[in-house]
């Protein structure tokens, strides 16, 4: 099994290069990932087939492929590339030999053969394994539904299954198909990623199921912050960070279903796109989330681990019925294949601010949501402040006094009582809170503005990006390219 999933991942980074060449290309692109089961000799092999129409591979990228060598329990380590370019009249065929180190490796180039009188750019990888076919399939199905979150224009997708029966006729079944997505010119990539996001988290976290009608009936219940962030190399943004957060919540799930009540656990997977293409998590992803100030947001993340290649964030005294998820994609603002190695040190810094910006926006659009700790504790002082005010109010003998309370409070004075002045009061107070419990508009800014109610926290200097020392980098993980 964990063969199997070494095979997963290397299929992902070859997934994520097609992503590229076709970004690269700026045509309309289409992308194919042709799984067959086919026999050998008294065995079963699974051929794995990943083809794009983009741009013609510069071959760079796979000499710097990455992997855990369980992989070679169930492959040989040959991988099989057909490339060519707009421009080139043949089609070039490789060898590449994984199991050689990373020093000794060399591509070696097979004979090549003539176009048939037609014009087109586009590049194959194959190879054959003995991994499990269905769970290789159940993988890939699962990953393409996440990515679709992306939305990625100029890319249409296509899994494909393929095996023979015991007459050797062979099947097709089509998996998955996505259509072309132009580019809308009113559409930026994080409203995009927005977009794609909130279905995914309607659909239960499985981008290729139906929509959850019975959770998510319309998308009221939902509550979503952008965040971006853009970080400069040699005066040039070099790096975005977009971050998505939705929050969940459904008081009425009706009769229970198990799928929908695993829907609202307390826990949290994030995410983690890279160069429009899903991608496993590094430790600058890690190093971010753990150093952001959640309780500045009413939230206590009780575990933030990172387990095999995924981030989960675990909270703790959550509320019932409801669950943030969370997604971050990070890209270069030029396209270059083999994708450029971005200095994990940046993209941490900036990917904090892009989450801090995201949380941020869910403040601001939602009064109320994500209160800091202070704010809550601030909170269970209302009911007894406005029940002395109220009291005040009701036992004054003064009839301009009470006049200019009522009118203050925007009531009117007549038959009253004392309880519905009590929770208009109670209202006021806690929406005076709620509309405070925010931080300066300039992130940068040091003198804070002035707080209905001060606490050490807002105290402290806000965040500041630090100049970026190149020659920093974190170890890099499966899949960081």
């Amino acid at each position: 099994m964990i063969a199997t999933m070494e095979v997963t991942n290397l299929c992902k980074q070859l997934i994520s290069f097609a992503v590229q060449r076709c970004r690269l290309s700026g045509d309309p692109c289409r992308l194919s990932v042709i799984i067959r089961k086919i026999a050998h000799s008294d065995s079963l092999l699974t051929q794995i087939s990943i083809s794009d129409t983009g741009a013609g591979s510069c071959l760079k990228e796979f000499e710097d492929l990455r992997f855990g060598y369980n992989v070679f329990a169930e492959w040989d380590g040959m991988l099989s590339i057909t490339t060519t370019s707009l421009g080139n009249p043949e089609l070039s065929h490789y060898k590449l030999n994984l199991k050689e180190s990373a020093s000794n490796r060399r591509i070696n180039k097979l004979p090549s053969t003539p176009k048939t009188n037609a014009m087109f750019s586009g590049t194959e990888v194959s190879m054959s394994s003995c991994a499990n076919m269905e769970v290789l399939l159940a993988d890939m199905a699962s990953f393409f539904g996440k990515m679709l979150l992306l939305k990625i224009y100029n890319i249409a997708i296509e899994l494909v299954a393929e095996c023979c029966d015991q007459y050797g006729i062979q099947h097709e079944n089509v998996v998955l198909a996505t259509e072309l997505t132009l580019p809308s010119s009113d559409s930026s990539n994080i409203q995009q990623l927005a977009s794609g996001f909130e279905d995914y988290v309607c659909k239960h976290r499985n981008g290729l199921s139906e929509k959850c009608k019975s959770c998510f009936s319309s998308r009221d219940n939902l509550k979503v912050g952008n965040g971006q962030a853009c970080g400069q190399k040699h005066g040039i943004d070099a790096l975005a960070v977009e971050v998505v957060i939705i929050i969940s919540n459904n008081e009425f799930l009706g009769p229970p279903n198990p799928l929908c009540l695993k829907a609202f656990e307390p826990t949290t997977e994030v995410l983690y796109c890279r160069d429009f293409s899903l991608c496993s998590v590094h430790q600058s992803v890690v190093k971010a989330f753990r150093s952001v100030k959640w309780n500045s947001y009413g939230l206590t993340p009780r575990i933030i681990a990172d387990e095999e290649s995924s981030l989960f964030l675990e909270w703790e005294n959550f509320p019932p019925n409801t669950h943030i998820d969370i997604a971050v994609h990070c890209y270069a603002k030029q396209v270059t294949v083999p994708p450029v190695r971005q200095r994990n040190q940046l993209e941490t810094k900036i990917m904090k601010e892009a989450i801090s910006l995201a949380l941020d926006d869910l403040k601001k659009r939602y009064t109320g949501a994500l209160l800091s700790d202070h704010a809550l504790k601030i909170h269970s002082h209302a009911p007894d402040l406005a029940r002395s005010i109220a009291g005040l109010i009701m036992s004054s003998d003064d009839p301009n006094f009470r006049g200019e309370c009522f009118g203050l409070l925007g009531m009117q004075m007549g038959n009253t009582d004392g309880e519905s002045i009590e929770n208009c009061i109670k209202d006021k107070i806690i929406s005076a809170i709620d509309m405070n419990d925010r931080k300066p508009p300039n992130l940068r800014c040091r003198a804070a503005a002035p707080f209905l109610f001060e606490d050490d926290y807002q105290q402290e200097p806000e965040y500041m990006l630090d100049e970026y020392d190149e020659g920093e980098e974190d170890n890099c993980t499966l899949m960081d390219l």
